[in-house]
């Protein structure tokens, strides 16, 4: 007997839309949610729009702790009460915000599709979305509340016939499906991940192994984006008269008339993708004409307190490293704020610098990136603890007032207050900047780190969930980096033995101290010889240069340094 012939199965396909809902990924060109996405939608001849959601969870005030989870249901149950609090995105970093986004509405009107931009929690606005919408997203497994929003929206999908779909996109520079080990097993050193993705050494070499894990190439924007769905409307969704206004859209989103007005009295640089783009061409082009070997400070310059593969100062001729970036207020690529939110791909920085006489310097910076990434991946909720990953006890403390005082830049210690108050003013703080001033909250005023890097997420420009807690981990030793991040050994240090090591670095590098005197004037008129330690000064001289301390600057909170006798020593 024959057996029965199977009928073949129908699989129904959804009848809403295709939607993509942009998070930080704000760009066209390579990424691959996106193309995904519009695939999808020109396979079953369904309408397809973009959604983007200004979370308010993301950008009011709260206290330190995750926001998604307000009643602590998903903290440990020995979670110690939390006195701080701290805005999630101050004003100025939320205008480039609305800029990236408004520039990336206005790219896909002009492929004849559109950018839904709306203001709530993304689980109830993508939640208003016709029943049997498909939503694809780029999903970020570093960030602890990031993961919990993925959540929510999935959970609300399903209870509306809907579904969340996810994919790795091209934030990282590495697809997670390339990486030869398993996330759990991620090297805790950034040599040992340098080695394990078969760089020879990524401290002094760009060479590597032949069986080295490719970086993908970069894929285009999709040439086919289909139309949106008529009459659309969502919950949340911003009126074009207040999306068009700047200020009344820092409104909407929370923003009081004292924030706004400070936050566009600063120029900031021009946001989304083209900006981005621009950018980094207008840095490839310099690389030709613009050598180390040309520029006369970098030959004065020393870096003996910065991870510069053991170096004490510049060697000659072209460092490809471009280590003395690291020793000044500029930084190297500047383009830190447009990876923050998307506007640009780690591979395509990567793959255009391959032909720069710099690419050791961009390839460097660029896994550091990814060594952090990685890092809050594998340890998720532990990252944001005050003992860390590793469990480090230390007698932390959590003054408000000296907790106050670092934030506005009033420690007198001019360097350190000249850091907080550009941070402050531009959103911006260069690498020694960070790590100095992050060194001396922790192991100077045996502060809390938390406190501070909960300032940051505030604060900086180019906030990354994984680059501002990886590098204060890095500092605070709770578990991010080599063997000494882990052995719970590093105490605080009354002797304040690094801090003047890392300030006489800073007064080899600026002697005449023309980064202080722009950020902290107070102390214009201040000796070149007393500039970063101004405790020296006689009471005369204060009249003179009309700076008496603890009248108009402050004493230093810790008291006289002596700089003088620090030497360069191994890092």
């Amino acid at each position: 007997m024959e057996p029965a012939t199977k009928k073949p199965r129908n699989v129904q396909v959804s009848k809403g839309p295709c939607v993509w809902w942009a998070r930080n990924d704000l760009r066209v060109q390579d990424n691959p949610v996106i193309r995904l996405v519009c695939g999808a939608a020109l396979v079953d001849g369904r309408p397809f729009v973009g959604v983007f959601c200004f979370d308010p969870r993301f950008l009011d005030k709260s206290p330190y702790g995750r926001v998604t989870d307000p009643n602590f249901e998903k903290s440990i149950s020995t979670r110690k009460p939390i006195n701080f609090s701290s805005r999630k995105t101050n004003a100025l970093r939320a205008r480039f915000w609305v800029q990236c986004v408004l520039q990336l509405r206005e790219e896909m009107r002009a492929r004849g599709s559109d950018l839904l931009i709306c203001y709530g929690k993304p689980e109830e606005v993508l939640a208003s979305l016709p029943t049997g919408t498909e939503v694809k997203c780029q999903n970020e497994p570093v960030s602890i509340e990031q993961t919990d929003v993925e959540q929510f929206v999935a959970k609300a999908l399903i209870a509306k016939g809907s579904k969340l779909r996810k994919d790795p996109g091209a934030m990282s520079l590495y697809h997670p499906d390339d990486l030869p080990f398993d996330i759990k097993d991620r090297p805790e050193s950034y040599s040992a991940l340098g080695w394990a993705l078969g760089w020879t050494d990524i401290w002094t070499t760009m060479d590597q192994e032949a069986n080295a894990t490719p970086v993908r190439p970069c894929v285009p924007a999709p040439t086919n984006i289909p139309k949106p769905p008529e009459g659309l409307t969502l919950q949340g969704q911003i009126p074009e008269e207040i999306l068009l206004d700047e200020a009344k859209m820092l409104k909407h989103l929370g923003y009081s008339e004292e924030e706004i007005k400070k936050a566009q009295a600063q120029p900031i640089p021009q946001g989304g993708e083209a900006a981005a783009r621009e950018h980094l061409e207008g840095w490839l082009s310099r690389q030709s004409i613009q050598l180390q070997s040309d520029n006369p400070q970098a030959s004065e310059a020393v870096f003996w307190d910065l991870p510069c593969a053991g170096q004490e100062g510049p060697s000659k001729g072209h460092d490809p490293f471009q280590w003395v970036n690291l020793s000044t207020a500029d930084g190297g690529l500047r383009i830190s704020h447009y990876m923050a939110v998307g506007c640009i791909s780690a591979r395509e920085i990567f793959n255009r610098a391959k032909e720069t006489p710099n690419f050791a310097m961009v390839a460097h910076r660029l896994l550091w990136r990814d060594f952090h990434r990685l890092y809050a991946i594998k340890y998720h909720r532990r990252i944001a603890w005050l003992q860390g990953p590793a469990k480090v006890q230390r007698s932390w403390k959590d003054d408000p007032e000296i907790a106050e005082a670092w934030k506005k830049g009033l420690t007198g210690v001019p360097y350190i207050d000249a850091c907080q108050r550009e941070l402050a003013t531009t959103g911006w703080l260069a690498y020694k900047g960070r790590k100095t001033s992050a060194h001396f909250l922790v192991f100077d005023l045996w502060m809390d780190w938390r406190i501070g890097a909960f300032h940051d997420e505030e604060c900086l420009f180019d906030y990354d969930f994984a680059m501002n807690y990886g590098n204060w981990a890095v500092v605070s030793k709770i578990g991010n980096g080599g063997a000494s991040a882990w052995d719970g050994s590093r105490e605080f240090d009354p002797e304040h033995i690094d801090l003047r090591w890392k300030l006489r670095a800073e007064q080899k590098n600026d002697p005449s101290g023309s980064y202080i005197r722009k950020w902290v004037p107070e102390l214009k008129n201040v000796p070149d010889k007393h500039i970063h330690s101004p405790w020296y000064m006689t009471e005369d001289e204060m009249k003179a240069s009309q700076c008496v301390l603890g009248t108009d600057y402050p004493k230093s909170l810790v008291g006289p340094l002596e700089l003088e006798s620090c030497q360069p020593r191994a890092w």
